[in-house]
Order: structure tokens, then sequence, then C-alpha cells
């Protein structure tokens, strides 16, 4: 059966983006954001992911459902152990669906009080773990050790012709670039510890919201280290007010 969990959410103007200019949003309006409560993630009935961001027909049934913004949900669920993994205590795959964002994103999770694992998705995945003071190591494009996402893809033949024509490069993505309906992760349950993970996305492609989301929206702007969006160096590296996953 499937799960719906609706999230009040109230966005503030002028959130950090993920790509572009963001500035961060005002102090009052974050404080007004509606806080979300911990969820906890169901066993898969055995329902296989293909993460290729189409969002196949019963593909996520056995998930839990969260409305996060207008138009745009996430699924959640942990897919059964399998086979035995010689030192690893935590053998499940766990996926993560945003249906509805179909632009860059970033993914962060982390345990509790410990270092937060960046999960980027753009035309490129790249992975990089984040220390909560100091220097962090720049992303790294096409490292995804131990998860894998529905990466952005074009028709790079027709990119290159059209910039060859004089079209911008703006206008040459959004001709050649393959529809999606949202985004697909699986992260294997090992590669981060414990039984409660902290969760933060932020997502762009969301034409109801600006183009950009982050969720929850409570949670303050978050310095992804180098190679992030100028507007969000400096700011804090803590998990406070992000979603709260807890596992059975």
């Amino acid at each position: 059966m499937r799960t719906l969990v609706v999230a009040v959410v109230v966005f503030a103007l002028g959130a950090v983006a993920l790509v572009g200019a963001g500035q961060q949003a005002p102090a009052a309006r974050q404080e007004q954001a509606a806080r979300v409560e911990p969820v906890t993630i169901p066993a898969s009935d055995g329902t296989p992911v293909i993460t290729d961001g189409v969002f196949t027909p019963g593909e996520w049934d056995d998930g839990l459902k969260i409305a996060i913004a207008d138009g745009v949900t996430m699924f959640l669920k942990v897919a059964p152990a399998g086979t035995p993994v010689p030192g690893r205590e935590f053998r499940e795959v766990v996926f993560v669906g945003v249906r509805g964002a179909t632009g860059p994103a970033d993914l962060c999770l982390a345990p509790v009080g410990g270092p937060i694992l960046r999960l980027h998705v753009s035309y490129a995945l790249g992975q990089v773990l984040v220390p909560l003071t100091g220097e962090g190591p720049k992303l790294r494009l096409g490292f995804t050790t131990d998860w894998y996402a529905s990466e952005l893809r074009r028709d790079e033949q027709a990119f290159q012709g059209m910039l060859k024509e004089g079209r911008s490069e703006r206008a040459a993505l959004q001709a050649t670039t393959y529809p999606l309906e949202g985004l697909e992760f699986a992260i294997r349950r090992f590669k981060v510890p414990g039984r409660v993970w902290m969760m933060r996305l932020s997502a762009s492609g969301v034409a109801a919201n600006s183009g950009t989301i982050i969720y929850p929206p409570g949670a303050p702007p978050f310095d992804l280290g180098q190679g992030a969006p100028s507007a969000s160096r400096g700011a804090e590296r803590t998990t406070d007010g992000w979603l709260e996953l807890r596992f059975k």
C-alpha cells in the first residue's frame, strides 16, 4: 500500500540556488518555514527501480510519498538486504525519487553529527564528503562509489551542431536535453553509517517554484564547499532543520 505524507511547505524567495546567482533568504521568512517531522523509510516489496528519471508506473507504489512542493513529490524506500556483504552491517539499497525536479540537484546526506555527503546530479554525477568545519575537498565529477542516479543527458551531436550555428549554449541545452520526469537515486545503505540519516535536497528545473527548491524549506543556507555557488560560501555547515530519515 502506498503511504502518503503531505508536508506543509513554505518557500522563501531568494533561497540559495544550486545554479546561478542565489542569495540568502530573509531571516524572517526562514523562521516562518514549516518544520518537517522525522519519517521512517518503508521496506520495498521488491519492486525494482531503474534510475532513468522516467518513473515507470508501479515503480514507486511501495514507497513513502511526500509532497514537497507544487508539482514535486519525493519517494523513499529501502530494498531488501539480499546477499550478505562481508564486513557490512547494512546491506540494503535506499531509493530516493524526486518527481517534478528535472534540473541539476544536490542531495546531501549525513549521519547524526557526522560529515556531510554531497551527491551531485547534472550532466555528470559526482560526490564529495564535506567536513562540518574547515575547507572541504572539491566535488569529483564522475565519482559515484556505492550510489547512482539519473543524470541529465543530451543529444551531443545535435548540441554541438546548434553551437556551430551560433545558438547560445542555454538554448542548445534546452533543445537537445532528453526529457525526464524527475530524479532517481539508488544509494547503498552502508554509504552513510548509522540508523538515522539527515537529508537536505536542493533541486532545480521546477517550473512552479521559480526553478529551484530547497527541502526541507526550513533548512538554513549550507556551504557545499569548493565549487559550490558563491552565495552559499561561508554559511554554517549544519544539519539543523534537515529531514530525519529513520530505518526500521
